[in-house]
């Protein structure tokens, strides 16, 4: 057995204060610039987008949010392109809902989330109980907010199970086979019924159940 580290989040339901609300506009703002800037310079990779976007946004925003907006804006320019690979008619993408993604300068104080809004100045979030629990004694990565939601990120140690074995399926129009790594092969054919014409899959061979 090999410990791998896992990268979940926990959720649960926060009503956004009217500073925090201010705070969530503005980062959703600076976002759409820097999909404009991206999008007007065809670049989408972190470097360049924050040397072309980064002095153009609210100064008067803390840094590390100017920085998270960018990368949230570097994500969204990776979607674009791909989805534009597919269809050259794709429309340019533009963030509509109030957001917030940070992995800087908040912190977790008891059952509170304390979060800076501007220089020396913090919202305080309540955690319920079982987001308490849930991070208890372990690594927050980011925080994502919402109108009416957080979001945190936690990373854990867990323990990788190695298989036994693989089972592989092949799905046609007139057949199912399955096949496993231990040279198992269980084909599936399917045949009508005299009394209502339906489709049943019937086994053309036994085969004795595995567990992988």
């Amino acid at each position: 057995m090999v410990e791998v580290l896992a990268v979940k989040a926990v959720r649960h339901r926060n009503q956004a204060s009217p500073d925090l609300l201010r705070l969530l506009d503005e980062f959703r703002r600076m976002v759409n610039v820097c999909i404009a800037i991206g999008v007007e310079e065809n670049v989408s990779s972190l470097k360049t987008l924050s040397l072309k976007s980064y002095h153009r946004l609210n100064r008067d925003t803390l840094s590390y949010y100017r920085l998270c907006a960018i990368s949230t804006a570097t994500g969204i320019l990776h979607n674009h392109q791909k989805a534009k690979k597919r269809n050259p008619q794709t429309a340019s993408p533009y963030a509509k809902k109030l957001m917030l993604k940070t992995c800087y300068g908040f912190m977790i104080e008891g059952d509170l989330l304390r979060l800076p809004v501007k220089p020396r100045q913090y919202v305080h979030l309540k955690l319920n109980n079982h987001t308490q629990r849930t991070l208890s004694g372990l690594n927050v990565h980011s925080v994502t907010l919402t109108t009416d939601s957080l979001s945190i990120s936690y990373s854990k140690e867990i323990v990788e199970l190695k298989p036994e074995g693989y089972v592989g399926v092949d799905r046609n129009l007139d057949n199912v086979t399955a096949a496993t790594t231990d040279g198992t092969v269980k084909n599936i054919r399917p045949v009508k019924s005299d009394q209502d014409q339906i489709d049943l899959p019937v086994c053309q061979q036994p085969v004795q159940e595995k567990r992988y």
